[in-house]
């Protein structure tokens, strides 16, 4: 299709769609003067004639917000009533109630008399040539230097780990027989209706002593159905209020979501609106950051900073996204509890503390005690899932077992050596020899049997632990060559790192090396006598004595390097990384060892398996558990090598010595795998 291009068709800003958001930026741009002299254009496919939904905010009166709004705002409410709790005065932040479609006549009459151009047509495409960005409609071109964009996020975007329910509601404009309403006053939730195994609570918002929206709005997976939503109304409405009649209606859908939208890829293209993530994910509430946020974009304009134009943002703390995150858990899994929560918050805190939390200027303190006065259990229930799901489950019982050895330490330290055992045992058997047992899994040669493929296995073990005894200190060094690449490339590709170019090998290596010189350099002393374990010398204090200064240094060394491998991949992961390895730095080289080896490399890696095989973890047990008991029986051949079980170092070296012998052809066929499979 061949587009018209009109040469006077060119601007300095675009606004696609005028929604809430890009109104009262268009609004701040004009009250500061800052489009004089400059051409912009407005896309917005809809000439709205009637209200379709109401935004309403709580804020002082000396607020910008509003000031600026002071001619729409049809009603301000001073008196609140919440969860059928007594009234509540709220001179200090009224309730402000906008209709839509005021804001819109308003925006359109200001935009004429500025002379700013409105098309009523769809954009279709965007592109990009010299910073100058075309805008493709049905049948016409134009160009544009900075783009407003309001349209809706892409929902296939979010991630299944994230969270996503529906704050739908169905509204009824009223007019009773008789005078039931306190005009200044509104009720915020009242749960006194059909749940529907949701959470839904009815708003009533008066605008005459006969007049009133009631509004039905349910938080939940499913969307409020319009024929069930009139019914609940219609009874609640004649129970509380008599009869009426209906003036109007209104409806609509307000997304509840842990999903952030990242800035858009062009720089010069600016995410408003919900795409923006104005909208606060635990109640839908985004007028009054729509306004914070038009003021901010205004302001970057004003002082001419916009080359990050793409990444304009408002500050947010981010344990007001973790509360939030807490509450859709509850919400999406156990949808009824609402009820309760919310009941219980209005009935313990003042309404004015309640919106100073959801305003997100709370003191830490000040959230304690909300939370202290909310069902706990419920929280703690949504804390597990979310941990879960965010896999960092396995960083919080790592914590309790460094925890849990550090108390017993203090008071036996015998029991406390027997718990560490307790926990490698366990670690080992749930997830650490497992994902090694799917070996035979990931071998490429499909046409040899599962018995030549064991015999071959376990004949390259045999050979490495025979190296290991006639030369010790080569079949250490080759042990920290191969061990380091696969420890590095099993991190890189949890960061989604592709293994595949000579950087990213040089990368592993460094990476998996400096992961083990720092668990071995905190634990030098330890270190030095398993070494000399491994080389029969019985005295290893003078390379102690020598090295305990380099060994510092080389501890740091590698620490930094790995905390700026966390900060150049700006990715969570390294976090887990960095925690799993300082909560090692204080309990024993073996522990230490083994919570890298068990929570971190072995989860990594057991999730990896379960996604280049497309298999749950019931599934991979089934196809490991017999060579998981092989690898048993191997190792008690090892740590009896020599009945030297009885000695602890003994104990330990042995226990070093078989992950070395088990972990060499599992990292030759994980190098294959990772190559292949998770490509």
């Amino acid at each position: 299709m061949k587009y018209e291009k009109d040469n006077d068709m060119s601007y300095d800003f675009t606004f696609i769609g005028l929604g809430a958001s890009n109104s009262l930026i268009l609004l701040s741009l004009i009250k500061k003067g800052l489009l004089i002299n400059r051409k912009v254009a407005v896309f917005e496919t809809e000439n709205k004639t009637s209200n379709d939904k109401t935004f309403c905010f709580w804020a002082g009166p000396d607020e910008s917000i509003v000031g600026d709004l002071a001619p729409i705002i049809s009603h301000c409410f001073h008196s609140i009533k919440v969860s059928q709790t007594n009234l509540q005065n709220i001179h200090e932040q009224p309730y402000h109630y906008i209709r839509s479609i005021d804001l819109y006549n308003h925006t359109l009459q200001t935009l004429n008399q500025n002379q700013i151009e409105i098309h009523r047509t769809a954009v279709n495409e965007i592109n990009c040539e010299n910073e100058i960005y075309k805008i493709q409609t049905n049948n016409k071109a134009y160009e544009t230097r900075y783009i407003f964009d309001s349209r809706p996020p892409n929902l296939l975007l979010i991630d299944k780990k994230e969270i996503f329910i529906h704050q739908s509601f169905y509204g009824l404009h009223i007019k009773c027989e008789k005078d039931v309403f306190d005009k200044n006053a509104f009720e915020m939730m009242n749960f006194n209706v059909d749940q529907n195994e949701f959470t839904q609570f009815v708003y009533v918002i008066p605008f005459s002593p006969n007049e009133a929206l009631v509004e039905l709005t349910r938080f939940g997976k499913v969307k409020i159905d319009k024929n069930y939503a009139e019914r609940v109304l219609d009874n609640f409405i004649l129970k509380d209020f008599g009869n009426f009649e209906i003036l109007s209606d209104e409806s609509g859908c307000i997304p509840m979501t842990t999903f952030i939208n990242p800035p858009n890829q062009s720089k010069r293209i600016l995410h408003t609106g919900a795409n923006a993530n104005l909208i606060k994910p635990s109640t839908g509430y985004g007028f009054k950051k729509m306004h914070a946020f038009a003021e901010a974009v205004s302001s970057r304009i004003e002082s001419n900073k916009l080359e990050k134009f793409n990444e304009i943002t408002l500050d947010s703390k981010s344990r007001f996204r973790f509360y939030d995150k807490l509450l859709l858990v509850i919400l999406l899994h156990w949808p009824s509890k609402g009820k309760s929560i919310f009941t219980r918050l209005f009935e313990k805190q003042s309404i004015i503390s309640v919106f100073t939390f959801l305003d997100e200027k709370s003191s830490f303190l000040q959230e304690l005690k909300i939370f202290a006065s909310l069902p706990i259990f419920a929280f703690l229930k949504a804390l597990y899932l979310h941990l879960k799901i965010k896999n960092w489950l396995r960083h919080v019982f790592a914590f309790l077992i460094v925890t849990t050895y550090l108390f017993l330490s203090t008071w036996n330290y015998q029991l406390a050596e027997y718990f560490i055992y307790l926990v490698l045992i366990a670690g080992l058997l749930l997830v650490g020899i497992p994902h090694g047992a799917l070996d035979h899994m990931i071998s490429k040669s499909g046409k040899t049997s599962l018995f030549i493929f064991v015999i071959k296995y376990f004949i390259v073990i045999c050979l490495y632990f025979i190296f290991w005894k006639f030369f010790p200190l080569i079949a250490l060094v080759v042990f920290m060559i191969y061990s380091s690449y696969h420890f590095g490339e099993s991190e890189l590709v949890e960061l989604d790192k592709k293994p595949d170019s000579i950087n990213s090998h040089f990368k592993s290596i460094l990476l998996g090396l400096s992961i083990l010189s720092f668990i071995i350099f905190t634990h030098f002393e330890e270190s030095s006598l398993i070494i000399a374990k491994f080389m029969d010398i019985s005295d290893f204090t003078y390379l102690h004595f020598n090295f305990t200064l380099l060994s510092k240094i080389a501890a740091i060394l590698s620490f930094i390097y790995i905390l700026m491998q966390s900060i150049l991949s700006k990715n969570q992961a390294h976090i887990g990384l960095i925690f799993l390895l300082l909560l090692g730095f204080k309990v024993p080289l073996i522990l230490a060892f083994g919570l890298y080896f068990i929570f971190q490399h072995s989860t990594n890696a057991w999730q990896h398996l379960k996604i280049g095989l497309n298999m749950n973890s019931i599934q991979l047990y089934k196809k490991s558990s017999i060579f998981t008991f092989g690898a048993l029986l191997i190792f008690i051949l090892i740590a009896f090598y020599k009945h030297e079980i009885i000695n602890t170092n003994s104990l330990i070296a042995n226990f070093f010595i078989f992950i070395a012998c088990i972990s060499l052809p599992h990292f030759i066929l994980m190098h294959s795998f990772y190559k292949t499979k998770l490509q």
